[in-house]
């Protein structure tokens, strides 16, 4: 055959090439066949591909073929400039030699720890516009011959096509893995509501876990932080009875170090790191793995690792960042859990969350100059989700709470603890705007309640100037009353419920708050309330009514008839939600 007919035949070899290659969005099956078409084409020996990790700068080869198409060498790592691969890398530039050993670029590494012999090859670098993604390389043209100029034209071509497909692969792959991680997120808070216990959640989620990032093995962790060590919760590819025996010190191990640094981890080669125990009693088989923390406002509460692909290929970065918004959502769950099991099934249990809740409860109504209060709060089943606070913020603003968690009873009672808590650490500039509170209090809540919500209503009461400034977030509308005008006025307004949607901004309300005015808080547990056969509710009007008739009784007395009223009226004294009445007088 003659040079030319052989060309003509390369290049027609490398149309079909461009389009198998094109045609193949699967990057696990997409590079070998780079790698194997590039060999077969060039009459090489053997052939290598790697690929430059952005984030971290480095070359890593997962699959290179040898004469046969076997695999020499599963995992390889080159920094930048190392090698021949790394230096083409670098200078951008491809290369020919016809004695690799005689080039002090040449890593005779591989060949020691592979047991191939290189004798020439020639090397390109993949660029997709002007960026290098990685580098393709032959080795040993057949019947020990040299590469050409000619060869390195055709790689040249070969590789433009390579680039091309691989960035394609690698962005449906990430297409691919987002989908999945939208969808098992969404089975795991389904899953959450129905209130499995953390064990039947942690067994769940590994195996969905495995099944989507391909793995064969993996571990789910429980920090015990008192003797610093992680336990089992669920494990696949160790033996069942040595879960129970497993314990691993903080700063031992791979999961060790997860826990002591609290920091996620890809390690592409677990032999080659000097993190991972060989000599460890129970082993998982080893390649590569990712490894993210369980963690809960900076608190370590376990790891999960994920480790050994079934395709032999290294966990990429979009496989971590996947595993570690698992993490986060699992980390909510395991807090939540134990919230809920520290308080749960035993009489001493609900007497602490009793005592928890009064905690939350102003334990005596402050006083205020120019302001009186009435109060009365039942919480369903001895604890619930309704709280109310009143914070002087200074001689002359004065501000006032009420807050509904959805649900009722002992899980709607933690979060409301929860709640509290995140107010708490609120300064003072947060504090004196409704708007700017609740624009804090949503985005320290959201995606963290659990499949809860909250409902409020906040104010600011300035005795000095006789107004009110105000914030509704889905609340029911508090009753204004003017009693020098016997007119009442409901503060409605278009809030927002509260950690549900991120970065919402909450609009602020003044109103006039005079002497004589009489501001009614309440919770809808109040206007919901009705008699045993559902034929009679309670209702907004009917308060409000109530609201006007005991209008000249002092704060607290009026409080106490509003709720007897209630009860009479529906003929019902059990309430079946949280109930909380809050009267702020004007005096």
């Amino acid at each position: 055959m003659s040079t030319i007919d052989s060309e003509a035949r390369k290049y027609k070899s490398l149309l079909n090439t461009s389009t198998i290659l094109n045609a193949n969005l699967d990057l696990y099956q997409l590079l070998p066949l780079i790698m194997l078409y590039s060999k077969d084409l060039l009459e090489a020996e053997a052939s290598s591909l790697f690929l430059l990790e952005e984030k971290d700068g480095f070359l890593y080869c997962e699959v290179a073929l040898g004469e046969k198409g076997e695999i020499i060498q599963k995992y390889a790592r080159l920094e930048p400039g190392q090698g021949i691969a790394g230096w083409v890398a670098k200078e951008k530039k491809a290369i020919i030699l016809e004695d690799a050993y005689t080039d002090p670029r040449f890593n005779p590494a591989l060949d020691q720890k592979t047991g191939f012999r290189t004798r020439s090859l020639a090397c390109v670098p993949l660029y997709i516009a002007d960026k290098v993604i990685g580098t393709l390389e032959i080795l040993n043209k057949s019947q020990n011959r040299s590469f050409e100029s000619s060869d390195l034209e055709v790689l040249n071509s070969l590789s433009e096509m390579a680039a091309i497909a691989i960035k394609n692969a690698q962005a449906h792959e990430t297409l691919k893995k987002r989908v999945l991680e939208l969808r098992l997120l969404y089975e795991f808070e389904k899953l959450t509501v129905a209130e499995k216990s953390i064990s039947e959640l942690g067994n769940w989620l590994l195996d969905k876990v495995l099944e989507f990032l391909e793995a064969k093995a993996g571990t789910i962790y429980l920090a015990d932080p008192t003797l610093e060590v992680l336990r089992v919760l669920a494990a696949r590819g160790i033996p069942e009875e040595a879960i129970h025996n497993i314990q691993v010190p903080y700063g031992e191990g791979i999961s060790g170090w997860v826990a002591k640094e609290k920091q996620s981890l890809l390690i592409q080669n677990l032999e080659e790191d000097p993190r991972y125990d060989k000599s460890a009693k129970y082993k998982f088989e080893a390649n590569s793995l990712i490894s993210a923390p369980l963690l809960f406002r900076g608190e370590l509460l376990g790891v999960i690792s994920v480790n050994n692909k079934y395709s032999g290929f290294a966990f990429t970065h979009a496989d971590l960042e996947m595993l570690g918004a698992i993490a986060n959502r699992l980390s909510v769950t395991i807090k939540n859990a134990n919230l809920f099991h520290k308080v749960l099934d035993t009489d001493r249990e609900l007497k602490r969350a009793r005592e928890v809740m009064h905690k939350i409860l102003p334990s005596s109504l402050p006083y205020v100059g120019g302001l009186e209060f009435g109060v009365q709060h039942i919480p369903y089943d001895n604890v619930g989700g309704d709280f109310y606070n009143i914070l002087k913020l200074d001689e002359n603003r004065s501000a006032v709470l009420i807050a509904d968690v959805s649900g009722h009873g002992l899980s709607a009672s933690v979060v409301a603890t929860v709640i509290h808590t995140v107010v708490s650490t609120f300064d003072a500039e947060t504090l004196g705007s409704p708007s700017k509170f609740f624009t804090a209090l949503n985005y320290a809540l959201y995606n963290k309640l659990a499949g809860n919500f909250l409902t409020a209503f906040y104010a600011i009461i300035h005795t000095g100037t006789n107004t009110m400034s105000y914030t509704n977030a889905g609340h029911n509308p508090p009753i204004l009353y003017r009693r020098s005008e016997g007119s009442s006025l409901h503060l409605e307004t278009k809030g927002k419920l509260v950690g549900v949607i991120p970065d919402l901004f909450f609009e602020e309300y003044v109103t006039a708050f005079q002497p004589q005015d009489r501001l009614v808080l309440y919770t809808d547990g109040l206007t919901e309330h009705s008699n045993s056969d559902r034929t009679r509710r309670y209702s907004e009007d009917l308060l409000t009514l109530a609201v006007r008739n005991h209008s000249q009784s002092h704060s607290a007395e009026a409080a106490e008839s509003l709720i007897k009223e209630c009860r009479t009226y529906c003929h019902r004294s059990d309430f079946e939600d949280d109930v909380t009445l809050l009267i702020v007088d004007r005096v």
